[in-house]
């Protein structure tokens, strides 16, 4: 037995047959067809979260790691405003969520009627396109219209690339009526995947460009997960004396001579002035990228050429010197540039190596005579952590310590953050829907004690299992406040920025049934953190308590420690 609406049930299967495996349901009345249709499908997992707005990002988590689409499932009202977040998180970071908002019948909208709003193109700023079902199916036509809608849907959110799209359903009582499942099976549009490249004379053009610059440097933004072929590439781009190849935490890429300790470099550069460091060229590829300071570096340099590698069509600026867009594979496009590898000699790569080797020791230096901070506490969590786990950092000072690290290749890490939009909410989420994705993977969630308070509602959630490990950095408030320049002056900071807060993170474990562990000293850290790890049986919550004005001391001093250390022409 199934749901009487035809489409519906054609809705489902379409999804099934086009690769959805994850549909992410909330509790409503008004969808009842769509949690039927989709529950009774094979090959579907559905999954219930009753907070909406934790269920997108635990959507997001899933699809960050699966590389599919998932579908999430809402009643009508304010329930599909919740989502909104993490749809603007995965349209800037370019996953594939595909949201089914059941509605009211376009005649009782704006009527009054019970938990009904305008639910037509709601997302229409941050989402890839949208569309609306009909409202019952009357002729073959109706059900032939209703299913292109939504092949066409699930293949807007794969290309050309990844991205949110939306399915307004209306919805006609009643809703609980159930018929024998003996509908004809659906048509699917399949959408043949396109292939970007160049003709040959505008990559001779470009390739001739590139032959002449002297000092290039490629910025690689955040990428889910490592890709072969790309790395690969970049490995072989990285051996010419000319290119430079800087990579952050969230880029997942990786090699001995790529540069990845970005903001104490630039520091140095730009306090000694060194001219020698300026490249003729930029080349980004992947998402956008955390640093500050190579942003207002580079804004800084005049005569500056900027490539952005892209299969998408955006327009990122991000230095003020944008001169090409280049919609190709970058993994194909930067290969057949090693066809036009640079003739004379460059001191480029030697230079940043030096400077680097020196970062590198001096950070080693500063961290060994530091007291129990949040700095020397993430040294320690990026080493430790075991190999072949799943990382999702929380935003504001978790990623960005990070970024300060090495973390070698060996250990086999995937680091993911919610860069797109880099909001404080759906960190657990998210970190959750990974976890669910790969069970066979621990998943980490390091996060800062607001960004945990805020996001709290992720672990009522029955998926959850074992490997699913959080980290708490609980340094009394938003610490992040006491580091950037300007909030700490001001008499606000404490109440409306920092939100200092008393909360008791092991109620929060008790309550969800966690492991729970704290610790407050270093020896503490390093004697609890493998029981902490090891924990099989349910999930596990670490708190750590640190002293925030310290930390906030403690990385703000580390860039003045560079200076003084670092003496260089």
């Amino acid at each position: 037995m199934n749901t009487d609406k035809q489409h519906i049930q054609h809705l489902a299967a379409i999804c099934q047959q086009k690769g959805v495996a994850y549909a992410v349901i909330s509790p409503g009345s008004r969808c009842a067809p769509l949690i039927i249709a989709f529950n009774r499908m094979k090959g579907i997992e559905c999954l219930s979260i009753i907070d909406e707005r934790s269920a997108a990002f635990v959507a997001l988590g899933i699809a960050q790691q699966t590389k599919q689409v998932v579908a999430l499932i809402c009643t009508s009202g304010s329930a599909i405003l919740n989502y909104a977040p993490a749809l603007a998180e995965a349209f800037y970071q370019k996953v594939p969520l595909l949201v089914l908002s059941a509605d009211r019948p376009n005649e009782w909208i704006d009527q009054g009627e019970n938990q009904s709003i305008n639910q037509n193109e709601i997302y229409k700023n941050y989402i890839k396109k949208s569309y609306q079902l009909p409202l019952q199916i009357n002729t073959e036509k109706d059900l032939w219209y209703s299913d292109r809608i939504v092949s066409e849907a699930l293949n807007t959110c794969l290309y050309p690339d990844f991205g949110p799209v939306h399915i307004n359903v209306p919805l006609r009582e009643p809703l609980y009526h159930l018929v024998e499942d003996s509908f004809p099976k659906p048509k699917i549009i399949e959408f043949e995947k396109p292939s970007f490249t160049l003709n040959e004379h505008s990559f001779q053009s470009l390739g001739r460009f590139w032959q002449k610059q002297g000092k290039i440097l490629i910025v690689v933004g955040s990428h889910k997960e490592r890709n072969a072929s790309l790395e690969k590439v970049l490995q072989q781009l990285g051996k010419q004396e000319n290119i430079v190849v800087l990579k952050e935490a969230i880029s997942n890429v990786y090699e001995t001579d790529f540069i990845d300790q970005i903001d104490a470099n630039v520091e140095l550069i730009t306090a000694h002035k060194l001219q020698n460091f300026t490249p003729d060229l930029v080349l980004t590829l992947g998402g956008g990228f955390v640093s500050k300071k190579i942003k207002f570096w580079l804004r800084s340099l005049p005569k500056l050429s900027h490539w952005h590698i892209t299969k998408s069509f955006e327009h990122w600026d991000i230095f003020q010197a944008l001169s090409k867009v280049i919609q190709v594979e970058p993994a194909h496009f930067l290969e057949q540039l090693l066809q036009h590898p640079f003739a004379g000699p460059s001191s480029y790569k030697h230079d940043w190596l030096q400077l680097n080797k020196k970062t590198s020791f001096a950070l080693n230096e500063y961290l060994e005579k530091q007291e129990f901070t949040d700095f020397k506490i993430f040294d320690f969590l990026m080493q430790a952590i075991p190999e072949q786990s799943l990382i999702q950092l929380g935003n504001s000072t978790p990623v960005r310590y990070a970024n300060l690290l090495h973390i070698d290749e060996k250990q086999k890490l995937k680091i993911n953050s919610n860069r797109g939009v880099s909001g404080i909410d759906g960190v657990l989420s998210t970190a959750a829907g990974a976890s669910i994705a790969k069970p066979d993977n621990l998943c980490f969630c390091i996060t800062g004690d607001i960004a945990a308070i805020y996001d709290s509602n992720a672990l009522m959630n029955k998926q959850l299992k074992a490997n699913f490990k959080l980290i708490i950095i609980n340094n009394g408030g938003g610490n992040i406040f006491k580091i950037i320049p300007g909030p700490s002056k001001l008499e606000e900071l404490e109440e409306f920025m920092e939100t200092k807060h008393q909360v008791e993170f092991e109620h929060l474990a008790a309550m969800y049934q966690f492991k729970y562990f704290k610790v407050s000293t270093f020896s503490a850290l390093t004697s609890n953190f493998k029981a902490f790890v090891s924990e099989s049986t349910q999930c596990a919550m670490l708190e750590i308590k640190t002293d925030g004005d310290l930390s906030a001391d403690a990385l703000r001093n580390y860039f003045n420690f560079l200076i003084e250390r670092i003496k260089l022409d």
